[in-house]
């Protein structure tokens, strides 16, 4: 082998090297991105302020019946309230996040409040099979949001511990997240 082939095949163990690391080094940035955007909440500072009180607590679902937030307190750890609007496509990414949600943890109670006809509102919870209890409503300006998805987490006692914009899975766990506090030791 002449020192020029040599040379050559060094050349290409560098480029390769190389390239192996700015892989690599890419990839640690792009998780690293990845996660601090998976515990930023979206609006956290839009509608009901924090530790104020639900206005409302009672609700006619369209698929689940009546329900009273008041009584289910000392069975559940706290509510997510989404609010949703039949026409929102934004919205349809979080119906399959917040029924698995609903699904997986039986000690929240889950609550869509959907702006909508009754018959789009039943056509949404067909399509999406929603066994979240969902409640048609005219307008969300007395729960002081315009944002949809928009989700409220509540306390047992109906207090709003957090709240944000809601289209990822990601997003849903850094609202719930959130709501724990920590214990002084």
């Amino acid at each position: 082998m002449t020192l020029f082939n040599l040379s050559y095949a060094f050349l290409w163990a560098i480029i390769a090297l190389q390239s192996y690391f700015i892989i690599q080094l890419g990839r640690k940035l792009q998780s690293k991105v990845q996660s601090e955007d998976a515990h930023h909440l979206i609006e956290e500072d839009h509608g009901i302020p924090q530790r104020a009180l639900f206005p409302q607590f009672q609700f006619e679902t369209v698929n689940k019946g009546f329900i009273d937030l008041q009584h289910l307190d000392k069975q559940k750890h706290g509510f997510l309230i989404a609010f949703t609007d039949a026409t929102c496509s934004s919205c349809k990414e979080l119906y399959p996040i917040l029924e698995r949600f609903h699904q997986q943890n039986p000690h929240f109670q889950s609550l869509i409040l959907m702006i909508g006809q009754q018959p789009e509102v039943k056509e949404i919870i067909n399509q999406y099979e929603l066994t979240v209890p969902v409640t048609t409503i005219d307008t969300a300006a007395s729960y002081e949001t315009g944002i949809f998805p928009f989700v409220y987490y509540l306390s047992p006692k109906g207090e709003v511990i957090a709240k944000s914009v809601v289209q990822r899975r990601e997003t849903l766990n850094a609202l719930i997240a959130r709501t724990v506090v920590p214990k002084a030791s």
